[in-house]
C-alpha cells in the first residue's frame, strides 16, 4: 500500500474526512468526534454503534443495482472524489450504523522450514528468507487465499477466492501469524456471496478494501472500516457514465477469460488504482494505473520474460515524489512448470499535457498517469524447493528503506496443497 496504511478504526469514514471536505450539514461527512470506537472493539467481536447520520434504510433489494450505479455515476459527474467515495461507502453501508466484526476461527500456525540445498542460504537473488508458516484451520471455510493486504502494522486482511474475508492478526513484531477471523463477502444487494465468487485480488485504502473478481470481471469496494464485516460490495463505476472491464480489456485488444482476469490489485493513498491483467501478452505482463474513478487503460507493460501476473502491492519511492515501487508476484500456469518470480517495476507518475482537459477534480486528476522507469527480478521462490502457488503479497515499508514482503499461497481447497504465509525482504532502492 502506498504512504501511511494504518487501518483507523476510530475514523469510521476516514477516507471522506481525509480528503479535506469541509461540508456541514446532513451530507457532511462524519469526523473523529462523531464516532467512538474502542480500539480493542473489533478484536473482540463486540458491534459497535456509531452516530450515523445515515437513515437505516436496511438492506438493498435484488433490483436495485441500477438504481445505485446510477447514483455512483452522478456523484462522478459532480466532479468530486469526496462525494464519489461518500456514494460507495452509503453504498456499501446501507444505512447501517453498527460496525460488525467477524467471528473468530481456529487458526493452527506451524512454522516451516525453509526447503533449500542449503539450509543455511537465505538470500534468493535480492530477497533475504525471513519465516515461513503454514496456516490450517478445522474450519472449512478457511482456505482459498489469493489477495492480501495490510490493515495495521500488525493486520492482515486476506480474500478467499470462495467469497470470504480473512482477518490474519500478526503478533507484535509482526512476523508470526497468531489468529484469524473469517466472514463472508456481501454483494450489492446484501446478500452473502456464493463459494464460486472468484473473488482473487485486494487493496486497502483508509476503511474500504477494494476486491477484484474473475468469471464477472468488476471490482466492488468494501466499507469495511465504517460497517466491518456487514459491508456489502459497492460496485466501481469505471469513468462518468460506466464501462465494463470487460470493454477495457477489449479497448487494449487483450482477450481475457474468465480465469484471467483483473486478480493483481493495489491502490496509492490518493485512490489512483493499479490493475493487473493475469493472461501474458507476448514477453510482457499488462497494467493499468489510473485514478480509481476513471476508465482503465491496461498499457503498462511489466513483468518482461516472467510467468503469468498474479499478486500486486506498492510502496513509495523514497527516491522521488510521485513515484512507487511495485511488487509482482508471478506463478507459470502451466502445470509441468512450477516456476513463481518476484519482480520489481518502478513506476512515476506524470501530468500528460496531451490528455484531454476535464471539468473539476476529476478531470484533473484523469491527466495523471504512470510510467515505467525500470524494473529487476527480485528472486524466484521456487529455489526455496515449493511448488505452492503463491498469488497474494502485502508489501510493508520499514523505517530504514526495506521492504518487507509478505506471500500467501492458494491451497484452492485441495487437501493435497497447502496455506503458506512467507516472509521474505528486500533491501532499501540504491540511490
Amino acid at each position: 500500500m502506498f504512504a501511511h496504511r494504518l487501518f483507523m478504526a476510530v475514523a469510521a469514514i476516514a477516507p471522506l474526512a481525509a480528503c479535506g471536505s469541509t461540508g456541514t450539514g446532513a451530507d457532511a461527512p462524519l469526523s473523529a468526534s462523531d464516532v467512538a470506537i474502542p480500539a480493542s472493539a473489533l478484536d473482540q467481536g463486540q458491534p459497535v454503534t456509531v452516530n450515523s447520520r445515515e437513515d437505516a434504510a436496511g438492506p438493498l433489494a435484488d433490483g436495485d443495482d441500477r438504481i445505485i450505479i446510477t447514483g455512483i455515476r452522478k456523484a462522478l459527474r459532480t466532479g468530486s472524489l469526496d462525494s464519489y467515495l461518500r456514494a460507495l461507502s452509503d453504498v456499501s453501508c446501507q444505512g447501517t450504523s453498527t460496525v460488525a466484526a467477524a467471528p473468530a476461527i481456529p487458526l493452527s500456525v506451524t512454522l516451516v522450514a525453509q526447503q533449500s540445498p542449503d539450509p543455511k542460504q537465505r538470500k534468493f537473488g535480492d530477497l533475504t528468507f525471513i519465516a515461513s508458516y503454514q496456516l490450517t484451520s478445522t474450519d472449512e471455510r478457511f482456505g482459498g487465499l489469493s489477495g492480501l493486504d495490510f490493515i495495521a502494522d500488525d493486520k492482515l486482511l486476506a480474500v478467499s477466492d470462495a467469497g470470504r474475508f480473512v482477518w490474519i492478526d500478526l503478533n507484535r513484531d509482526g512476523t508470526a501469524p497468531v489468529s484469524a477471523r473469517l466472514s463472508p463477502m456481501h454483494e450489492t444487494s446484501g446478500a452473502a456471496m456464493e463459494a464460486a465468487s472468484a473473488s482473487e485480488g485486494l487493496a486497502v485504502n483508509g476503511s474500504f478494501a477494494l476486491v477484484s473478481f474473475e468469471g464477472d470481471h468488476r471490482v466492488l469496494a468494501f466499507d469495511i472500516g465504517r460497517c466491518g464485516a456487514s459491508a456489502a460490495g459497492a460496485p466501481i463505476v469505471f469513468g462518468d457514465y460506466g464501462l465494463p472491464l470487460t470493454d477495457a480489456f477489449a479497448d487494449a485488444r487483450i482477450e481475457v477469460g474468465d480465469k484471467e482476469g483483473s486478480e493483481p490489485l493495489a491502490v496509492t493513498s490518493d485512490w489512483y488504482l493499479f490493475a493487473g491483467i493475469e493472461r501474458k501478452v507476448g514477453q510482457f505482463n499488462s497494467l493499468s494505473g489510473r485514478p480509481i474513478e476513471s476508465e482503465p487503460e491496461f498499457n503498462l507493460r511489466v513483468g518482461v520474460n516472467a510467468p503469468e501476473f498474479a499478486g500486486l502491492d506498492i510502496v513509495p519511492d523514497p527516491r522521488r515524489n510521485d513515484a512507487v515501487r511495485a511488487f509482482l508476484v508471478h506463478r507459470s500456469t502451466n502445470s509441468a512448470d512450477s516456476s513463481i518470480v518476484i519482480t520489481e517495476t518502478d513506476l512515476l507518475r506524470f501530468r500528460d499535457s496531451n490528455a484531454p482537459s476535464g471539468q473539476g477534480e476529476m478531470g484533473e486528476r484523469a491527466r495523471w498517469r504512470f510510467s515505467e522507469t525500470g524494473w529487476r527480478e527480485l528472486g524466484a521462490l521456487d529455489r526455496l524447493g515449493t511448488t505452492d502457488s503463491y498469488e497474494g503479497i502485502a508489501a510493508k515499508q520499514l523505517s530504514d528503506g526495506r521492504v518487507r514482503l509478505y506471500l500467501v499461497s492458494d491451497d484452492d481447497f485441495d487437501g493435497g496443497k497447502r496455506t503458506l504465509l512467507t516472509i521474505l525482504e528486500v533491501p532499501k532502492p540504491l540511490r
